[in-house]
């Protein structure tokens, strides 16, 4: 009985690096990773931003009528 032989490993088929359904598994991981973080950082950066710009409560009474 012959049995096709299905690579394991990319060491196996370097050739065919997005056939495999383990490599398939690994770049869309890499990818959920990579747009998590963006997403993440951009959250982080947004709530530095809103902080710096909203208006100190401490400002002197001359400051806060010409605004």
């Amino acid at each position: 009985m012959n049995r096709k032989s299905y690579p394991t490993d990319l060491a196996d088929n370097p050739t065919n690096l997005g056939n495999s359904p383990k490599t398939k598994v690994w770049i869309w991981s890499a990818i959920g990773l990579l747009i998590t973080n963006l997403v993440v950082v951009g959250i982080v950066a947004f709530l530095i931003h809103r902080d710096s710009v909203q208006s100190q409560p401490n400002q002197p009474a001359i400051q806060q009528r010409q605004l």
